[in-house]
């Protein structure tokens, strides 16, 4: 069997925490929003938002270590054979789409709330406001639809994603080895 190259502990550490953090911001904003949609509004609307925003936004911190560190390091090489070439290309574009989305996404939430102004998150935080953004609720609306429409998107690739490791794993070809 060959060697399998794994990624290092820090950036399977990330990798790990930024995944529970986005399987959490899914179904929260999917909570709160489907709760505002129905007027809904109150303390546990409130608390979703504040902490959908407080890990939207560490999201976004964490998105631009990441990249540092991408950009700094190479990947652990693929086992030799492991994919054929048009799977080795679905998952370097889901990837990539990935990364795009989780700068994306956030950039637009944080947008929308500084458009909004509604830049509390938990614990008396503030987030900061997003440069160049006026405070206008019609345009913190447009933002909050496309905020909606990537995170949707982000979803659907999470999705993706998740399924072909799972493939990996299923088969043992070293792929899901890597980042475990």
């Amino acid at each position: 069997m060959s060697r399998i190259w794994k990624y290092p502990a820090g950036w399977r550490v990330l990798h790990w925490l930024m995944a529970l953090m986005v399987l959490t911001l899914i179904p929260v904003g999917l909570w709160m929003a489907s709760r505002a949609e129905a007027d809904i509004w109150g303390e546990l609307t409130n608390t979703l938002y504040r902490w959908h925003k407080a890990i939207g936004f560490s999201v976004l911190v964490l998105m631009i270590l990441r990249i540092a560190v991408k950009i700094r390091y190479r990947n652990p090489p693929y086992p030799p054979n492991a994919m054929p070439r048009n799977i080795l290309l679905a998952a370097r574009t889901v990837q990539s789409l990935l990364y795009v989305l989780l700068v994306l996404t956030p950039l637009f939430g944080w947008s929308g709330v500084t458009a909004f102004p509604a830049l509390d998150t938990v614990g008396g935080y503030k987030l900061p406001a997003m440069p160049f953004v006026p405070e206008d609720r019609e345009l913190a609306e447009t933002l909050f639809e496309v905020h909606g429409w990537l995170a949707i998107t982000l979803a659907v690739l999470v999705a993706a994603h998740v399924s072909g490791a799972l493939r990996h794993a299923l088969r043992k070809d070293g792929i899901f080895r890597r980042m475990v």
